[in-house]
């Protein structure tokens, strides 16, 4: 909603410098070039602010190997079809490949299941 409503302002501030730059009152640069300077503030500010939680990802406590006897765990890009085999899990999130998550596959060896 709040997207929405900034830019139907941005439409109206742009109608508005249209008609004052039509009739001559006040040339069109002297409006836009401060609304670029926002623009740039912002899209910096941003920036700046994604910085501050980086590293969220980054798990707390330290990571678990897994017992492949037990169980095999896998990770397959469905893009490329690159596959990962998961010796350490760090976090519970599947790792990214080509843009998109990997999806899991597990994999019970043929002799654990009793």
């Amino acid at each position: 909603m709040r997207l929405l409503v900034a830019w139907i302002a941005v439409g109206v501030v742009v109608a508005l410098v249209a008609l004052l730059d039509r009739a001559g009152v006040l040339p069109a640069r002297y409006v836009l070039a401060p609304l670029l300077g926002l623009l740039i503030l912002a899209i910096g500010r941003a920036s700046l602010r994604s910085f501050r939680s980086g590293a969220a990802h980054i798990p707390d406590g330290p990571p678990r190997p897994l017992d492949l006897a037990q169980e095999r765990v896998t990770y397959a890009c469905g893009g490329c079809g690159a596959e990962v085999l998961l010796l350490v899990r760090g976090t519970e999130v599947g790792p990214r490949h080509c843009g998109e998550r990997m999806t899991e596959r597990r994999e019970v060896p043929r002799g654990s299941v009793r």
